[in-house]
């Protein structure tokens, strides 16, 4: 399995939760990259998304609260599947569900009750991040704000199966692939075998 570091590729923290499924849209080689309410939490130290120290509280309370643990997971499962829906009708150029939008939107509302701001403008919503549940929580905000941003840049992979999401920040705003040496290797490997073969007809 690959680490984690090397996974994040999306650039933004909601984009690499999207992306831990890998081989999303190939239901044979699909793998879920946050299998458990410990690897969860393990990532959103991992992506930036909460302090080191942040991460170790959390799975504290989550041997504790093993309940609490199973519900944090699935809620980010909830969500996470909710924007590869939202995430998909965006680069496909098609109009966002209802039920997606429903879910975000929950997650959202559940989060924006408990936010909290510093004394600073402009202003930005941020949680006291307590129990595993408030990184869903965490995850809801960047969600929507991101959701709510220009989308002009996001892509997702080419690469047959991959499904994964980036914003293309490249130079000629023409990258395809989610990482050159791995769906961009295959695609270049693809290539050749059939160019290859076509020469030797």
């Amino acid at each position: 399995m690959e680490t984690t570091a090397s996974a994040l590729i999306g650039g933004h923290v909601v984009l690499d939760f999207a992306n831990t499924v890998a081989w999303r849209l190939d239901e044979r080689r699909s793998a879920d990259r946050v299998p458990d309410a410990v690897a969860l939490l393990t990532w959103t130290g991992a992506s930036g998304l909460l302090s080191a120290d942040r991460v170790d509280a959390l799975l504290a309370v989550a041997a504790d609260d093993r309940d609490g643990a199973a519900d944090a997971l699935r809620a980010a499962r909830l969500l996470r599947a909710a924007l590869h829906h939202l995430l998909d009708s965006a680069v496909d150029g098609r109009p966002p569900g209802r039920e997606d939008l429903g879910v975000v939107r929950g997650f959202f509302l559940d989060a924006w009750r408990r936010a909290e701001f510093a004394p600073v403008l402009p202003l930005r919503p941020g949680l006291d991040v307590t129990v595993p549940t408030d990184a869903v929580r965490l995850l809801a905000l960047e969600a929507a704000e991101l959701l709510s941003g220009p989308l002009a840049r996001l892509r997702r992979c080419q690469g047959p199966g991959c499904g994964w999401f980036f914003l293309d920040r490249s130079r000629s705003h023409t990258r395809q692939w989610c990482r050159s040496g791995d769906c961009g290797n295959r695609e270049r490997v693809r290539r050749h075998y059939e160019r290859s073969r076509g020469s030797q007809g």
